[in-house]
């Protein structure tokens, strides 16, 4: 499956009518919208700066990176 991000400004809903009556003709598609324009909650910005931190540690050696398989069986 191939993701696709198009960000559009929440007056042009002209666009995204039209946009999703695109994908609606595609078999096996979807349309996932989010809003952030209320910001995250505590817990979004809590797991961003936990992963932030994970990245950090794996390029310092610290932590050892999952490789593709062990990500796939989570």
């Amino acid at each position: 499956m191939t993701t696709l991000t198009i960000e559009l400004p929440d007056n042009e809903e002209g666009v995204i009518s039209k946009i999703s009556d695109i994908v609606k003709k595609v078999k096996g598609s979807r349309i996932d919208i989010d809003n952030y324009d209320d910001g995250f909650t505590e817990d979004e910005l809590a797991a961003v700066k936990r992963s932030l931190k994970e990245v950090a540690m794996i390029k310092k050696g610290e932590l050892k990176p999952l490789s593709m398989d062990d990500l796939w069986d989570e």
